[in-house]
């Protein structure tokens, strides 16, 4: 029953910030990047109508997309575009990179390839790790890539101290990990109060040997 209790809290605050977008990618406004991972996809599929703002990155890493959009037509459909990722993609136009300025591409052109893990999507449930721990499983995941591309742009890129855009990216990525950082720290701020408020006696005093169930549900120490 404790876990469950624990478990309530922490599931809304992993994943309040996805929703579906696109051709099922998963917009997160918390990390502000589109997840298109894994989808064996042949083109970016564009937001119909309005346009989609607020998502300075968009994730397409193992697909097959051989083009993207023009730049002009990326930044009208996503204004606040600044990078598109597009590794293990075997097929891409590597050519076409010439015709991006605004919009920077990571892609494993020129033998620039780097170590990235494909994200795996929400699993069916299963006695060992219900609903809630597949959904933290994803979203963990989701957010290490996003904490892993901005090791790979920097590889990549030399020019931040030159270029405008690269400037901006390096100010967004660090305002992203600071987030990250710090729903990290709002996790385990609740874990602590669920736990104090569930082992606490009916005198009031808390007990000195609390330990509290992980997102993967099984019980751990936090520190």
């Amino acid at each position: 029953m404790r876990q469950l209790f624990i478990l309530a809290l922490i599931f809304p605050l992993a994943t309040a910030y996805f929703f579906d977008c696109l051709d099922g990618c998963e917009c997160d406004t918390e990390d502000e990047i589109i997840h298109c991972h894994n989808g064996n996809r042949k083109q970016l599929t564009l937001p119909k109508g309005s346009r989609l703002r607020g998502f300075p990155v968009i994730a397409l890493p193992y697909n097959d997309i051989k083009n993207l959009p023009n730049e002009e037509t990326l930044l009208n459909k996503f204004p606040d575009l600044k990078v598109i990722d597009v590794e293990r993609n075997p097929n891409f136009d590597c050519d076409s990179l010439t015709n991006y300025d605004k919009v920077k591409i990571i892609s494993d052109c020129f033998k620039n390839a780097t170590e990235v893990d494909q994200v795996p999507k929400i699993m069916r449930p299963t006695r060992n790790c219900d609903l809630t721990c597949q959904a933290n499983k994803h979203y963990e995941k989701l957010h290490e890539y996003v904490l892993h591309l901005w090791e790979i742009i920097k590889q990549k890129y030399n020019d931040f101290d030159y270029d405008d855009t690269m400037r901006s990216i390096k100010q967004f990525f660090t305002m992203t990990i600071e987030k990250i950082k710090k729903l990290g720290s709002d996790i385990k701020d609740i874990y602590h109060s669920a736990v104090n408020e569930w082992n606490k006696p009916a005198d009031g005093s808390i007990s000195s040997s609390a330990t509290t169930a992980s997102p993967y549900g099984k019980y751990v120490d936090i520190d």
